[in-house]
């Protein structure tokens, strides 16, 4: 039996799929139709006025791609393991819980199948703030939260909405992965007990490349200045799965939400 994690993942996957296939065969639809209305005239009687031959659609022919450059943050949940180790073992004391943001750059290529379908790829570079170690080498203090270091984010998926000539509104769903250059992972943990209770814990940390599957869920606003130019701004929920690290007797699995926004400009052709 697939669990529901893995079930969410096989359904994020087949999803964009599922939306080509959809969204190629309404276009040949459309197209058909639109050839369909277009011949009727030609059967009319001779010296019959002919309708106008409506040009909207050629003035707003659609774009099919579209490549564009943003930055992008992300209010990112505590993702420390031994934050959940404690946790989970009654030690809220002693859980840091933090919270941190991070900023960056990135770049996206959209391929619209028609005027409210599209699928599209991303990626995301964050520098991060500096690792333990990176503090240690430099003699400077390492009381700090772990960072995670610097952290690259893949993601493909499709957006559905609505466009007009100057605005666009969309719902977009996009799995993909993202990688941590020094996630903190549990090396190990140690259990005090008093009278036969645990009475406290120590949970010792490093940190070492890692990689999740994320999930970016979420709505997208477009505006068009011109024909082949575009401003966009993204704002979602950024769903990463933290799969448990070896030691996996000590590792915990966890979700984290985390809030990320982009801003960008595109080119459209």
């Amino acid at each position: 039996m697939l669990s529901i994690f893995s079930r969410v993942f096989l359904v994020s996957i087949f999803l964009p799929v599922v939306c080509v296939v959809a969204g190629i065969a309404q276009d040949t639809a459309s197209t058909v139709a639109s050839r369909t209305d277009r011949a009727a005239p030609a059967t009319a009687e001779i010296g019959e006025k002919q309708p106008r031959e409506d040009t909207t659609n050629h003035r707003r022919e659609l774009k099919r791609f579209e490549v564009g450059v943003h930055g992008t943050i992300m209010f990112q949940s505590d993702f420390e393991a031994a934050d959940v180790v404690y946790h989970r073992a009654g030690f809220d004391y002693a859980v840091i819980n933090d919270r941190r943001y991070e900023s960056g750059f990135g770049g996206r290529f959209t391929y619209n199948i028609n005027r409210n379908l599209a699928v599209e790829a991303e990626v995301n570079y964050t520098p991060g703030t500096r690792t333990l170690s990176e503090l240690f080498m430099a003699g400077e203090s390492t009381n700090v939260p772990f960072s995670g270091g610097e952290k690259t984010q893949l993601l493909f998926g499709a957006k559905y909405g609505f466009r007009s000539k100057r605005f666009g509104v969309f719902a977009k769903a996009r799995p993909g992965l993202i990688h941590f250059r020094a996630f903190p992972y549990v090396v190990d943990k140690f259990i005090v007990y008093q009278n036969g209770q645990p009475y406290d814990m120590l949970v010792l940390s490093s940190e070492k490349p890692a990689t999740f599957f994320n999930m970016d869920v979420g709505g997208v606003f477009e505006y068009y200045p011109s024909k082949r130019t575009l401003i966009r701004f993204d704002i979602g929920d950024t769903i990463i799965h933290y799969n448990a690290q070896p030691p996996r007797d000590v590792n915990p699995t966890f979700t984290r939400h985390n809030l990320q926004m982009n801003l960008g400009f595109g080119f459209r052709f």
